[in-house]
């Protein structure tokens, strides 16, 4: 078995994970479930063990297929609070849909995400200070509105 080095995400920096296989490695330790990914990042392979509300996203792609994960974290009063934007890329699992699903959802999609990168960019501006997600919903409902 390959060793790979563990992949830490940078704060505030997107990274792009390739998969270099269909399934993770599951199994049980002392602090829960785990999810083990192997993917390649900027041509060298990583071990990458994300959270459950990532997993959740990263199981629907195969190998070959990308996904860009941001690790956000934010000051709450003494608490600093770590929040995952996943923006999974069209998979080979998403040809699956019916077109006329893929056309609907194409405007608001294409306004949430652009107010996700809005979010982020204010989130930036800010030092991490505010909570990009609920800017997000913020601008994505005031947007949808007009």
């Amino acid at each position: 078995m390959t060793q790979r080095t563990k992949l830490e995400l940078e704060i505030n920096k997107p990274t792009e994970l390739e998969l270099l296989y269909d399934e993770p490695v599951t199994g049980k330790s002392q602090y829960g479930d785990y999810f083990l990914y192997a993917v390649k990042v900027n041509g060298s392979e990583y071990s990458y063990f994300p959270n459950e509300e990532i997993h959740e996203k990263l199981k629907t792609l195969r190998r070959g297929d990308k996904a860009v994960v941001t690790k956000l974290a934010s000051q709450r009063g003494n608490k600093l609070v770590t929040v995952y934007n996943v923006d999974v890329g069209e998979s080979s699992t998403s040809d699956s849909l019916p077109q006329q699903t893929k056309d609907s959802d194409d405007r608001y999609y294409s306004i949430m995400l652009q107010s996700y990168k809005d979010a982020l960019k204010i989130n930036n501006e800010l030092n991490g200070m505010v909570d990009p997600s609920k800017i997000a919903v913020t601008l994505f409902i005031a947007r949808t509105r007009e």
